[in-house]
This record gives C-alpha cells, sequence and structure tokens, in this order.
C-alpha cells in the first residue's frame, strides 16, 4: 500500500450520520445496527463508530476483556441521529471482539439468556488458544447453552494486534 497517496479516511461517525440520512425508516421501513471502524494497522489506533449494536470488547493483554465506550442510536431510526465517534488503541497482543446481540441473546431451555457476562468469561477463558480457535470455542459454547436452538444469528469476529 502506497502510505500518504493522498487516501484519506472519512471518520467513522461521519459515515454513520451519512448512511442514516441515505436509509431512512420512514422509506425503508426499517433500520439497523452496525460497529464501523478503521484500524491503522502500524499504530493500533482504531477509530470508530457504535449504532445501536453492541460495543464490542477489548481482551488487554494480561487483563479481563471489558466493553470499550460506544453508544448510538441504530442507523434509519432518527433522522437527524448524531453519530459520535471513539478510538482506543490496541497494544500488540491484545484482541477485540465484536459479536451480534444473537450470542448475548441466545437462549437456554431454562428461558435465560448466554448473557454479556459468560461472553465476557468465555473471553477470558479461551484466551490462551490461537484466535479462530478462541472464536469456535465460544460459538460451539453458545450453541450448546441453547441446545443447538439458536433463534438468532450468532456472529462472532474478532482481531488480533500481533508483534
Amino acid at each position: 500500500e502506497n502510505e500518504g497517496a493522498g487516501a484519506s479516511v472519512v471518520p467513522p461517525s461521519r459515515v454513520a450520520e451519512r448512511l442514516n440520512r441515505q436509509f431512512p425508516m420512514d422509506r425503508t421501513r426499517q433500520y439497523f445496527t452496525l460497529v464501523y471502524g478503521v484500524l491503522d494497522p502500524h499504530t493500533g489506533r482504531f477509530d470508530y463508530v457504535t449504532a445501536g449494536h453492541p460495543a464490542p470488547l477489548l481482551l488487554p493483554f494480561g487483563g479481563t476483556p471489558f466493553p470499550v465506550e460506544g453508544a448510538g442510536l441504530p442507523i434509519g431510526m432518527i433522522e437527524d441521529a448524531v453519530y459520535e465517534g471513539a478510538a482506543l488503541t490496541m497494544a500488540r497482543g491484545e484482541r477485540l471482539y465484536f459479536f451480534t446481540d444473537g450470542v448475548t441473546e441466545a437462549i437456554n431451555a431454562d428461558d435465560a439468556e448466554y448473557g454479556h457476562a459468560r461472553l465476557l468469561e468465555a473471553i477470558d477463558r479461551y484466551r490462551g488458544l490461537p484466535l479462530r480457535a478462541g472464536l469456535a470455542a465460544i460459538v460451539t459454547e453458545v450453541r450448546a447453552w441453547c441446545g443447538g436452538r439458536v433463534n438468532d444469528d450468532v456472529s462472532l469476529l474478532a482481531i488480533e494486534r500481533l508483534g
């Protein structure tokens, strides 16, 4: 990639505001949620925006996982919604997890949700596994939690800063 060759990055908050104007609920009859961000692989800086979607979870090196800041309305819900951008810097060895609410809202036979606390515990428990294997283990655990009867999409994505 050509560094500094005139490429400019639109701030994630501006992208969310543009999408919000392009997809008004009164016209589309629906709204959607998102987390959108831009990662600088050299510095580890991640600029992002959340819009009605669960905030990503950061697994710091040697620390316990936690949700990063970020809260915004779903895209298309309110015409003039303002979206606040946020930023974090991933240190080497840190992981950032993105997930759909189908993960935390997966229900077991007793109508109990898998929930955020269990997801945070699972991320911590599988931290020693390679990233892909850890994600697969979490998905297996969520499916087992709800006896294989998943009502919503269960999607997990994670990035790891190596070095």
